[in-house]
């Protein structure tokens, strides 16, 4: 099982529901490894390893910042990461500032994380996460054409988010990956060129010798849709993005009726008698 975690596992609150937690211990009990795949950087999983790591054994791998790293939770380890160089984000940056009047950026990067005035109050109140560590600044002064960057993020206020998105990507889709995980604001996600949740779920799968039709997935944003559409089980959450729930086969009940623990119930009771079908 791969799921993503905000609006699909967890709620604003970053705590799993206890229905939701119980269907992932009885998933893990019944042998079916379960991985995380999300868009948060690993420093934003800290308040989630005391949730799991009681009641879950064996799941401690996460797939992070759309694909860009996979990270031990158990472990506070980065396993492997996929990143480009602070050149090239630097060169977008150029081109949006050009083209959008009022963007700000902030970089994830391996080095450290930088972030431009006004990110950090709006980011404070989106994730509850320590940010002393954050060095705010000009992102050209900040940010060096050497630095490996895991995710670039690209922000305007008061701007409708899918449009604000949608011409992101026009301007930077040939040099990064642009998506798009938080449906209320106007921020877009950017990855190293071709980089998706998919992708590393694959060879995550690959190592573990787990094909496609063995892979069941949640999500409910955009930053999903590939990862739901290649898993042979594709589950898009009723309470996401219409765009998903329109381009993926199958649908899980909302997010606010623990949708993902009613498909996974499901499908250990149809485990049991054997009745896998559709």
């Amino acid at each position: 099982m791969a799921s993503d975690l905000d609006g699909t596992l967890i709620g604003e609150d970053f705590r799993f529901r206890p229905r939701s937690l119980d269907a992932l211990v009885a998933l893990e009990e019944a042998g079916v490894p379960v991985v995380f795949v999300t868009g948060r950087p690993s420093r934003w999983l800290h308040p989630l390893r005391e949730q799991v790591t009681p009641a879950l054994s064996q799941v401690g791998t996460v797939i992070c910042a759309n694909g860009a790293m996979v990270y031990d939770l158990a472990c506070d380890r980065v396993i492997s990461s996929n990143t480009f160089e602070g050149r090239v984000a630097l060169r977008v940056a150029r081109r949006l500032r050009s083209e959008i009047p009022g963007v700000y950026f902030s970089a994830e990067t391996l080095r450290g994380v930088v972030a431009e005035p006004g990110w950090i109050p709006t980011d404070r109140t989106a994730m509850d996460t320590n940010t002393d560590d954050v060095v705010v600044g000009d992102i050209e002064t900040l940010l060096h054409p050497a630095d490996q960057v895991v995710k670039f993020l690209a922000k305007r206020d008061h701007h409708d988010p899918e449009d604000f998105v949608r011409e992101v990507a026009r301007h930077a889709a040939e040099h990064m990956a642009v998506t798009h995980s938080v449906p209320t604001e106007a921020l877009a996600e950017m990855s190293q060129l071709g980089l998706s949740k998919a992708q590393t779920l694959r060879k995550l799968c690959a190592d573990l010798g787990v094909e496609r039709g063995q892979v069941m997935a949640f999500g409910d944003m955009t930053n999903d849709l590939e990862m739901l559409t290649w898993a042979g089980y594709g589950f898009a959450m009723a309470s996401g993005s219409p765009v998903v729930v329109e381009a993926v086969e199958r649908t899980a009940p909302p997010f606010e009726q623990d949708g993902v623990a009613q498909v996974v119930e499901q499908f250990l009771a149809a485990r049991q008698t054997g009745d896998l079908a559709g």
